[in-house]
């Protein structure tokens, strides 16, 4: 049983989730200036995904969405599993486009910096993460599902790499962690998941608080 979640939309998850890793990701790899080509590309990645598949593609706004009661608890773990099936995707077209220099530059994989390792500098960047998923989970509960929603989630994720790469490398999405860090561990790249529960609380931590929360911060500004 997979709930709301019919084959069609977990088709669409998976795809739009590898169309976003693969393009937002991928030009981190490619891009002159790795911070803004990657927040540009991610932009535009979430846009087009937005656009032609119509979804969540993220882990994090799904279960927002299951904590808020828009999608199902079956059906939401359904589209979290399609989604890291798409994240994982998205890492192995790195993997065949950019080659043996995508896997040296380590297909993207989120890294902490030296200074949220541990202590202070880690709960720093677990607050950091879960702020700028709960930004974005509230962005798409404002924007609903229109035409307006891929636009504004691309601005949204721009904005929130722009903010925290330095501390987090900005994961956002644990898709978008989990899909280049499996496809660099099969590639034989330096892989690490030392660090991969840092992204998996403090996402959840976001999302929890966005569902949870964005209904009420809606009325109190009403």
């Amino acid at each position: 049983m997979m709930g709301s979640a019919t084959l069609s939309r977990l088709t669409a998850e998976a795809l739009g989730t590898a169309v976003l890793v693969f393009f937002g990701v991928g030009a981190l790899i490619v891009g002159g200036g790795p911070l803004l080509a990657g927040a540009v590309g991610l932009m535009i990645a979430a846009a087009a995904a937005a656009w032609i598949f119509g979804g969540h593609f993220n882990p994090w706004l799904t279960l927002a969405a299951a904590v808020r009661g828009s999608v199902d608890w079956v059906g939401g773990a359904a589209i979290i599993a399609a989604q890291l099936v798409g994240g994982f995707v998205g890492g192995l077209l790195m993997w065949l486009c950019y080659g043996e220099n995508g896997v040296a530059a380590g297909l993207g994989a989120n890294r902490l910096s030296e200074a949220a390792s541990s202590g202070k500098g880690l709960i720093a960047a677990i607050v950091a993460e879960a702020l700028a998923v709960f930004v974005i989970a509230c962005v798409m509960f404002a924007v609903g599902d229109g035409e307006r929603s891929g636009i504004s989630l691309g601005l949204a994720y721009a904005g929130g790499t722009l903010a925290i790469a330095a501390v987090t490398s900005a994961s956002l999405n644990f898709a978008r962690t989990f899909g280049p860090e499996l496809a660099l561990t099969i590639a034989g790249g330096a892989s690490d998941w030392s660090d991969i529960w840092v992204f998996a609380v403090s996402g959840a931590l976001g999302a929890v608080l966005a569902g949870l929360l964005y209904p009420r911060l809606k009325g109190a500004a009403s």
